[in-house]
């Protein structure tokens, strides 16, 4: 029997993303042969299995927590060429960045939208605000004029505070408002996984790898082992290639495959939320830190302010990353520096997150915020491994990962075809997001606000959503008073998103622990009602997964002891 004949027998007629079916899965996979199998489920994984699938391979993809658990669903939310690369003329970073960012605009319209920024230029910064201007210039020029708008340079005080009210007037010389991307990174990382799933090849999550064996015999399929987090059964398949894509966990992962080089040097960037009523910024800031230099983020996020990021090594425990006193600190007084009639405090801060960079490690003793952000891929016999990169360049990350994977594995494969297919939620969807909200909540009697967050969030699944209130008005409850997200989506994203966990959906699917007040601390047990109803579980079941959410929220709230 060849691979095509096995792969195709593992496959049923679609592989389901009901998180009901995943026993089922499994089954399914246990001892099968894959062309690929990939590790780590984070928007590497999740592009390099979309853009595979679509060349016709056979991918299995394993994440041992959720899609997105890590950095994936713990970053700034922008999409966005790297201005700041400039200054150290990474150019060829630059065009990369900003004509991806127009690849993402076209493939998921709902997930990747314009955002205006302003950029403050003071007297005391390294770079007048004529040469920042040239620097805009050579940044709309890198991205082929293709911008929203082609950038805007305010040349008083007076001009830039008519546009940012609040910014601290001491010292400014102007500033420039210019247009990026803003998206939310876990959905799609999810959506990247889903369209995998529908070309054929299964997405399991809540499985941790436990071993890789013969990567590099040349007479025989690799094998990989795995244990399912849940019940502790052990599975193995067999691939002719593996692809690790676990970002933080590199090294562990090289290691289980007898490659023993250590190449990534994590480090922790740390955001805080506060209310837009306590920080309410017109754009997206770019700024810089009063204590050492270093860029961060003002931006205005789902009706609230996210201020970020911190960059410091971190030699922890990768799965339990605590925002401390000291990350919240240098960022408030950061805040409080560029903002001072804002003075904010400890108390002002509603959510936090944070996540690990899996940057390459440099040659020699550089500083956290000095290493560089490109990406490197290497082979190890056919372990082919993806470290570092951005968000915004995963899709051309992922098409020279398959290349590389490929090309280890022995598989004959065509070019890249990501850059022409759309995402799952954008097919179909009209461009204008307004009017589909409009058009939403006008067919299904839902408050515009949940529209304008069904449809910006799910794309043309908007519709499936709604479904749920339809047969259940109770459904359409919201999650937390002071949010949009619905009780719906939880059903949703059990029957059509993965969601194993309470923590999957409050925090990843719905983004309600990072932006309520209570962070759905209060929700969490309805919440724990309708998964543990559609997946069955145990009361032991129900209080586990309460316990796993209360650890997150533990976690983010370090900051407070």
């Amino acid at each position: 029997m060849t691979m095509d004949t096995v792969a195709t027998a593992l496959v049923p007629h679609t592989w389901s993303f009901d998180a009901r079916q995943r026993s089922a899965t499994l089954a399914a996979v246990d001892g099968g042969t894959f062309d690929l199998v990939i590790v780590g489920g984070g928007i590497n994984g999740a592009g390099v299995a979309h853009d595979a699938a679509l060349r016709g391979l056979r991918v299995l993809l394993l994440e041992q927590r959720d899609l997105a658990f890590g950095t994936s669903s713990r970053s700034s939310k922008l999409v966005h060429g790297g201005l700041r690369y400039l200054e150290t003329y990474q150019f060829r970073l630059v065009f990369e960045g900003t004509n991806e960012r127009a690849a993402l605009r076209r493939i998921a319209p709902h997930l990747v939208r314009p955002l205006m920024f302003a950029l403050p230029v003071y007297k005391e910064d390294r770079f007048p605000l004529w040469m920042v201007d040239v620097g805009l210039w050579m940044y709309d020029g890198l991205a082929l004029f293709k911008n929203e708008r082609l950038h805007t340079t305010l040349r008083s005080p007076e001009r830039m505070l008519e546009h940012e009210p609040l910014l601290n007037p001491e010292g400014l010389s102007g500033g420039i408002i210019y247009y990026d991307c803003m998206t939310d990174d876990a959905r799609i990382t999810l959506e990247n996984a889903m369209a995998a799933s529908e070309l054929g090849s299964p997405v399991v999550t809540r499985v941790r790898v436990t071993g890789v064996d013969d990567a590099r015999a040349t007479d025989r399929p690799c094998t990989v082992h795995f244990v399912d987090t849940f019940s502790g059964r052990s599975y193995r398949v067999f691939s002719h290639g593996v692809v690790n894509c676990t970002g933080a966990w590199t090294d562990a992962v090289r290691q289980m495959a007898e490659v023993d080089a250590a190449v990534i040097r994590p480090t922790k960037g740390v955001h805080v939320v506060v209310k837009s009523s306590r920080l309410e910024v017109q754009y997206a800031n770019t700024l810089t830190t009063p204590q050492d230099g270093r860029v961060f983020f003002a931006i205005p996020w789902q009706g609230r302010t996210v201020l970020g990021t911190t960059d410091t090594d971190f030699d922890g425990d990768l799965g339990e990353i605590e925002v401390s006193g000291e990350d919240v600190d240098y960022l408030l007084a950061a805040a409080n520096h560029r903002f001072p009639t804002a003075q904010l405090t400890r108390d002002d801060v509603i959510a936090t997150w944070a996540g690990l960079r899996p940057l390459v490690k440099p040659e020699g003793d550089v500083s956290e915020s000095e290493i560089p952000r490109e990406h490197q891929i290497y082979r190890d016999g056919r372990m082919t491994t993806v470290a570092g990169g951005k968000l915004t360049t995963y899709r051309r990350m992922a098409a020279e990962t398959v290349d590389a994977a490929a090309a280890a594995a022995g598989l004959g494969v065509g070019p890249s075809k990501t850059l022409r297919h759309l995402l799952p939620g954008a097919r179909g969807l009209d461009q204008d997001l307004n009017w589909a909200a409009t058009d939403l909540a006008e067919r299904s009697s839902l408050p515009e606000d949940v529209c304008r967050r069904l449809v910006g969030v799910y794309g043309v699944h908007a519709d499936r959503v709604a479904a749920y209130v339809a047969a259940a008005p109770s459904f359409g409850d919201r999650i937390s008073p002071d949010r949009p997200a619905i009780f719906a989506e939880v059903a949703h994203a059990v029957d059509h998103e993965l969601a194993a966990t309470v923590d999957d959906v409050l925090v990843r699917r719905t983004s309600v622990a990072l932006t309520a007040e209570d962070q759905g601390s209060e929700a969490a047990e309805r919440a724990a009602d309708i998964m543990g109803a559609r997946l069955d579980w145990t009361a032991a079941e129900r209080q586990t997964h309460l316990d796993e959410f209360e650890r997150t929220l533990n976690l983010s709230r370090a900051f407070r002891l």
